[in-house]
C-alpha cells in the first residue's frame, strides 16, 4: 500500500472550508484507478506563516510547505482567477510551486487550483447539492440559479449568487447570522464531481492532478 499526504495553501480561511473536503474526495476518486491500494490522508490546511514584511506570496507558500514537510506528498495551491486564469496561474501559483520544488523535498508534487472568477463558481456547480445543504425544495429559478454547467464561469460575482440563494430560503436565528459561509464545508462534501467536470477550470485541476499522481508513480 502507498500513502498519499495532501496539503493545501488557499487564498483565504473560508476557501479551506470548501476545498479541503472537495480535494480529498477528488484524490480518493483518482486513486481508485491506482494499481496498488492508496491510503489517502486528509487535506492539511497550511498556515499562512508570518515571515518578514515584504515577502512575496511565492515565499509564503514555500515557507508554509517547508514547515509542514514531510506530512504531505501533494501540495495544492489555490488562487481565484478573477476572470483571467492564465494570469492567476502565472503570477500567484507557479512562482510558489517553483520555490517549493527548489526546496528539494523528496517525493513531492504540486497542483494548481484555479477556479474561474472565484471558488464560489464551483460551489454553485451542483444545484441539487446546494438545495440539500440549504434544506430547501426551492427550484433553481427561485434560488436565482440562472446559469448551469460551463456557463457558470460567466458569472461575474458567484459569491453574490450564493448569498442570494441562501437569502431566498429565509434563514432565521443562528443559521441566518452565520450566513452562506457556514455551509461551505458541507457543500465541499456533497457537490457532485460529475457536475464540477462540466466546468473547464475544474477539468484543468483534474488534469494537473492526474499528471502529479503519475509523477508520484501512484497512477501508471
Amino acid at each position: 500500500m502507498q500513502y498519499l499526504g495532501l496539503a493545501l495553501y488557499a487564498e483565504g480561511k473560508t476557501d479551506y472550508q470548501f476545498l479541503c473536503p472537495l480535494l480529498l474526495r477528488l484524490c480518493l476518486s483518482a486513486c481508485g484507478l491506482a494499481v496498488q491500494s492508496v491510503d489517502v490522508g486528509d487535506v492539511l490546511p497550511l498556515d499562512h506563516v508570518a515571515i518578514p514584511q515584504g515577502a512575496s506570496l511565492a515565499e509564503r507558500i514555500a515557507q508554509a510547505a517547508k514547515a509542514a514537510a514531510p506530512a504531505w506528498n501533494l501540495l495544492f495551491v489555490h488562487a481565484d482567477a478573477d476572470g483571467d486564469a492564465g494570469q492567476a496561474l502565472r503570477e500567484r501559483v507557479v512562482p510558489g510551486l517553483d520555490l517549493v520544488r527548489g526546496l528539494g523535498l523528496a517525493r513531492t508534487e504540486g497542483v494548481a487550483v484555479v477556479p474561474v472568477r472565484m471558488m464560489e463558481t464551483w460551489v454553485l456547480a451542483d444545484s441539487d447539492a446546494l438545495r440539500a445543504v440549504l434544506g430547501t425544495t426551492l427550484d433553481d429559478a427561485a434560488l436565482g440559479l440562472t446559469l448551469h454547467g460551463a456557463a457558470l464561469e460567466r458569472l461575474a460575482d458567484p459569491k453574490l449568487t450564493l448569498n442570494a440563494a441562501f437569502a431566498a430560503t429565509r434563514p432565521t436565528g443562528r443559521r441566518g447570522r452565520a450566513g452562506a459561509t457556514a455551509l461551505l464545508n458541507a457543500l465541499g462534501e456533497q457537490v457532485a464531481l460529475v457536475q464540477l467536470r462540466m466546468l473547464p477550470s475544474f477539468r484543468a485541476l483534474e488534469a494537473d492532478l492526474d499528471t502529479a499522481l503519475r509523477r508520484l508513480q501512484i497512477l501508471k
